[in-house]
């Protein structure tokens, strides 16, 4: 159960569209702004169409949807007319300028095919991929330096490219799924995205190069769906999928963890197991496992379920493991995950903490509480936030290390005021690496929910779209 939320306390100023929220002094969360991006998101109503969620807007697998640059936040979302939608403000707390494109519209109700976007530092190209599941890539970009003069590049549609299905002269997977941009630390803008469907898909990793303003030729497929045969209970799976948790930079090291989920008779989450770890200190090129042996080559010899030191917690089949969860690495090479599973003789789900040091050592220690996917960031004193919802309700937690720096203390914390919310909510990475701001992208519940017995999409009611920015005391 949730420990009761407090009443909202007295506040100097509230604000909507930009102005200052101001909490009393000594509260754990204060909140600096809640700044509505569209006040009619995309909602479905709840019926036979509707897969996952009834809000595609803040999803675990975004990974990203809400970035900081240069002094300006970018933002892409599903709006209530089923247009795909890019926005920007300029930081802390400027208002919103949405581009609307009306050359695609959402069809269905599936709360997979998400929108998502990145900056390519390089060259200031912004890039878009949205609306996949199992289906051919959508993509645009901007014109090149579009995100590196905000001030004066004027926002609109004539600042983006036609809806592409390819990466340029690089073609996709025919079937994409959960793409996800991040920018490495050279300047160019990597992506990932799984192919094929569920518990029968191949990892996919893609490199945009902003020196020659093209996708890179050579890469591709780095983890395999076919390679290896688990049994289980007289069961035999040929086929599974990695279910990503996070791919990002620490330093120049890409970090990527995830679960593997098996086929036997159908994909199912019960056959969700095994944490995995990898690492690439060439962009992708070539993978190492947590003991630094090289375990695979990009598009050449594919990381797959029997590669050696690839699984760093043995979690069994059943477990109630959860996929798409989160980390969050630094650049001496650890790197701390948050997943959600029961632990081994107990029928009580909770968030696990598992966790390398810099010396390559693995541990593990379960949280007192659970939630749906959550999304973690650090400080580098190495003080955890978990960001997650339970209950429809968006909630934050934070993990004080010991001074050995060898386990965590782990509480909730109170927020100033009750925030509702649809599915997850998805932080900023760049603003709180660079401001320690803790900025939000999530979609509150609607008012009403609707419900239907049509077999086609219908639409629920539309809901605010928002940002809420805190800094954690």
């Amino acid at each position: 159960m949730l420990p009761p939320i407090k009443p909202l306390r007295a506040l100097s100023s509230l604000l909507i569209l930009g102005m200052t929220l101001t909490s009393s002094p000594g509260d754990e969360v204060q909140s600096l702004s809640k700044t509505i991006v569209d006040r009619k998101a995309l909602t479905f109503a709840a019926g036979p169409a509707t897969r996952f969620g009834i809000s595609v807007n803040g999803r675990s697998h975004q990974q990203w949807p809400l970035v900081s640059y240069r002094g300006y936040q970018y933002v892409t979302y599903f709006n209530a007319s089923r247009q795909v939608c890019i926005g920007r403000r300029k930081l802390p707390n400027g208002l919103w300028d949405v581009i609307a494109f009306d050359d695609h519209r959402f069809e269905t109700n599936d709360s997979h095919n998400t929108a998502v976007l990145g900056i390519c530092d390089k060259d200031g190209t912004i890039h878009m991929a949205f609306d996949h599941h199992a289906s051919q890539l959508n993509y645009r970009v901007s014109q090149i330096g579009a995100a590196h003069n905000p001030k004066t590049t004027e926002w609109t549609k004539k600042l983006f490219g036609e809806k592409q299905h390819s990466l340029g002269k690089v073609p996709a997977a025919e079937r994409v799924t959960y793409p996800r941009f991040f920018a490495a630390p050279n300047g160019n803008l990597m992506l990932y995205y799984r192919s094929v469907t569920s518990a029968n898909g191949d990892g996919f990793i893609e490199e945009y190069d902003g020196g020659s303003h093209q996708w890179t030729p050579g890469l591709g497929k780095f983890i395999s769906r076919d390679k290896g045969i688990l049994k289980s209970n007289g069961q035999t799976s040929h086929n599974r999928c990695p279910y990503m948790n996070c791919l990002s930079y620490a330093g120049n090291r890409l970090h990527a963890s995830w679960v593997w989920r098996d086929r036997f008779e159908k994909t199912l989450a019960l056959n969700n197991h095994s944490l995995c770890y990898a690492y690439s200190d060439d962009h992708g090129r070539t993978w190492h496992n947590s003991a630094g042996k090289m375990i695979g080559s990009t598009g050449k010899a594919p990381i797959h379920l029997d590669t050696e030191g690839l699984v760093v917690a043995p979690i069994p089949l059943a477990s109630g493991l959860s996929n798409q969860t989160t980390h969050y690495a630094f650049p001496d090479g650890s790197i701390h995950i948050v997943v959600f599973h029961r632990a081994e003789g107990s029928r009580e789900r909770r968030y696990q903490h598992y966790w390398r040091t810099s010396a390559g050592r693995w541990h593990h220690q379960a949280l007192p509480f659970g939630g749906n996917r959550p999304k973690l960031l650090a400080t580098p004193q190495r003080e955890m936030i978990l960001i997650f919802s339970d209950n429809d309700t968006l909630q934050l937690a934070k993990g004080t290390p010991n001074a050995q720096i060898t386990k965590w203390k782990w509480e909730r914390l109170n927020l100033p005021e009750k925030q509702s919310i649809a599915a997850d909510a998805i932080p900023d990475p760049t603003r709180w690496a660079t401001e320690e701001v803790l900025s939000l992208y999530l979609q509150e519940y609607p008012k009403r929910r609707i419900r239907t017995k049509k077999p086609e999409a219908v639409d629920g009611v539309p809901s605010p779209l928002i940002i809420m920015d805190y800094r954690v005391n």
